[in-house]
């Protein structure tokens, strides 16, 4: 085809998209007072901070809008043939002649553009966040001659249940001199296209790498861990423009254990996610294909001390509903149990042994100190962590775990993802004078819950679809019927003679109720970004009491059950 006949074959594809069909001589006229540009890929079209003073149409390709803030390059959304870049640009003070000349000559023309910027600025979090996920994803295999055909085989098969059309490509499929008609025949497939790159075919990996918008980095885990020569020659973990996100999956066999020294494939490797999935493992194929969809589920479970046991009825309840989580994440008690159920895969049957194991052990009593730092010594705790993890570390287990602590240090928010489980949960659990604070890299830390009781702020930043949050009511608390707090001694007497009136809260319910008011209000405020939101009515139950730990998992099983049978049939997305 003739480059201007093409041309104008891509305007006119663009413009009836935008404004419906258009007649050849109203094609010319846009084109006579419009310019066409070329941009390479990783060129900006414009960047963050400068003044519109255009209005474009994508004829071919796609553009990433990206967003530059002090936490790092954020990808806002893709925009894609036929859709306008810089509408806003039309609506400034400045005169735009030839977009007046535009609009004489299709009256709908402004119309059609005001729909759009209306519909672009309100578009929810979780929609753009589906707009910004991949559509074009690289396969790099670091071990060609490891047979990955069953692994690719279950992952499409997901995909394709979960509603995509898949179309694969790779270097034989393709002619050299044809790279670019393949990337816009890509374009035009409303699904999932995966370009499958190996060392032997260096230019297509790079041009591949350079249209993609994620890059998966496939390994037998294994394997060599030291950096492949095709990953240096493809600069996969230098920085660029684009942002491209890449994700480690790392290939276990059937019935794998559970895996140990994970890190050692980080080093040298800058990534956003690591996955692991084993062979013929029917959960953990749909968890990755949700994951490189923007479809994943996590699950969020906040801080209340001995009424964590909660969160195992809930647990107990969701999976029998059918629920299935990708990313699991808590603060304090839920870090603790959160973490107790992705390192058990899921056995519950497991964790509940677990369960009894921590509240026949009441974690907090015989427990205290010399209270220079802390009430308690945390040793009981301690060894109840050590008594489950192992030497696991948080990168190891098969469902990506994170845990939320405050860095004492620099008053910051810390979001533990990789290292030892025992040191990272217990710094998450380190209540502000009942436990003494936890070293990491000479780094005092304490509870979570002191920034981020509930973590979902955290969780919204992963590529999920859906957030199940678990939230445990604060320890209840009375008016004081009293003129002013009594001393000690006098309280000491009520205690002995088991005065009826009204009972001061105890030192670890102000400590804890206090630490938790800001976090609270937070809590309130990220609720929006949550699909499923239970809070349940615990306030009967004491902080530290780990006696009533069966009672408190029946509690959370039935409130639960309960809170599913009432949600309306088109909320509930599980199913």
């Amino acid at each position: 085809m003739h480059q201007s006949t093409k041309t104008n074959w891509l305007c006119y594809q663009s413009l009836t998209r935008l404004f419906g069909q258009i007649a050849e001589e109203q094609l010319e006229k846009i084109l006579s007072i419009t310019e066409i540009i070329e941009l390479d890929a990783g060129e900006y079209l414009f960047q963050q901070g400068e003044s519109g003073h255009a209005f474009y149409i994508v004829l071919s390709g796609r553009f990433r809008a990206l967003q530059n803030n002090e936490d790092g390059i954020f990808i806002l959304g893709d925009i894609s043939a036929g859709e306008p870049i810089g509408e806003l640009s039309l609506f400034t003070k400045e005169k735009n002649h030839q977009y007046e000349t535009l609009v004489q000559h299709f009256p709908s023309f402004a119309n059609t553009i005001t729909k759009f910027v209306i519909d672009r600025l309100s578009r929810n979090a979780l929609q753009k966040k589906m707009d910004a996920a991949p559509k074009n994803i690289a396969v790099v295999n670091l071990q060609p001659s490891n047979d990955v055909s069953n692994y690719t085989s279950n992952i499409k098969q997901q995909l394709q249940l979960l509603g995509f059309e898949i179309k694969i490509y790779d270097h034989q499929s393709q002619s050299e001199d044809n790279y670019q008609e393949t990337f816009d025949s890509m374009e035009k497939h409303a699904g999932l296209n995966f370009l499958v790159c190996d060392i032997d075919h260096l230019e297509w990996a790079k041009q591949c790498i350079a249209y993609c918008d994620l890059v998966i980095v496939a390994s037998d885990f294994k394997a060599e861990c030291s950096l492949y020569e095709i990953e240096k020659q493809l600069n996969l973990y230098t920085s660029n423009v684009m942002n491209k996100k890449i994700y480690l999956l790392l290939l276990h066999p059937e019935n794998a254990p559970l895996p140990t020294t994970t890190r050692r494939w980080f080093s040298g490797r800058t990534f956003d996610l690591h996955l692991h999935i084993r062979k013929n493992n029917i959960a953990d194929t749909r968890r990755v294909s949700r994951i490189i969809t923007h479809q994943a589920i996590g699950l969020v479970l906040g801080g209340g001390g001995a009424k964590g046991f909660a969160h195992i009825g809930v647990l107990n309840a969701l999976i029998e509903a059918g629920f299935e989580f990708d990313f699991v994440g808590g603060t304090s008690a839920g870090a603790i149990y959160g973490a107790c159920v992705t390192y058990s895969d899921f056995d519950m049957e497991k964790v509940m042994q677990l369960c009894k194991s921590a509240g026949n052990g009441k974690l907090t009593s015989n427990d205290l100190t010399l209270p220079f730092i802390s009430l308690m010594t945390g040793k009981k705790i301690r060894r109840f962590l050590k008594n489950t993890f192992e030497d696991a570390h948080l990168e190891d287990f098969w469902v990506n775990t994170f845990c939320i602590s405050t860095n004492f240090s620099d008053a910051s928010l810390k979001v533990h993802e990789r290292g030892l489980a025992i040191q990272q949960v217990e710094a998450s659990i380190a209540i502000p004078g009942v436990f003494p604070p936890v070293l990491i890299e000479k780094h005092l830390h304490i509870d979570g819950g002191i920034v981020d009781n509930l973590p979902i702020e955290t969780m919204n930043k992963k590529p999920v679809r859906n957030i199940i949050a678990v939230s445990l009511s604060a320890e209840a608390t009375s008016l004081i019927e009293a003129q002013e707090i009594p001393s000690a001694w006098k309280i000491l007497w009520k205690k002995f003679t088991r005065s009826s009136e009204t009972k001061l809260p105890g030192l670890s319910t102000i400590l804890v109720n206090s630490i938790t008011i800001n976090s609270r209000h937070k809590q309130e405020a990220s609720k929006s970004h949550v699909s499923l939101y239970l809070e349940l009515d615990l306030k009967e139950f004491k902080f530290l009491d780990w006696t009533k730990w069966e009672q408190l998992i029946e509690k959370g099983y039935h409130q639960t059950k309960e809170h599913l049978e009432k949600t309306p049939a088109h909320k509930q997305f599980w199913k």
